[in-house]
């Protein structure tokens, strides 16, 4: 290939829209709703959850989280220390 020549463009083919939610890879990205059902949290708790973990992503005004930071700042709560009644 000489200096100067474009590249080859190669297309890429989008995946279909069909799918059960959100997937990066092996990785979900979990909204308010799945974050409350897993929890049995109401909708807004799950929210206030999702952000004070530091980890929520900000989607075209949507809130998600990782399923593998969700749960390892369910971990880090955990092993911080007993709860204090």
């Amino acid at each position: 290939m000489m200096i100067g020549e474009p590249e080859p463009y190669v297309a890429v083919q989008a995946l279909p829209a069909v799918s059960s939610g959100p997937d990066l890879g092996h990785e979900r990205l979990l909204g308010i709703s799945d974050v409350s059902n897993m929890t049995g949290l109401s909708p807004v708790t799950a929210s206030k959850l999702m952000k004070e973990s530091g980890r929520a992503i900000a989607l075209h005004r949507r809130i998600y989280i990782l399923e593998s930071s969700f749960f390892a700042y369910l971990h880090e709560l955990e092993v911080s220390g007993p709860c204090r009644w």
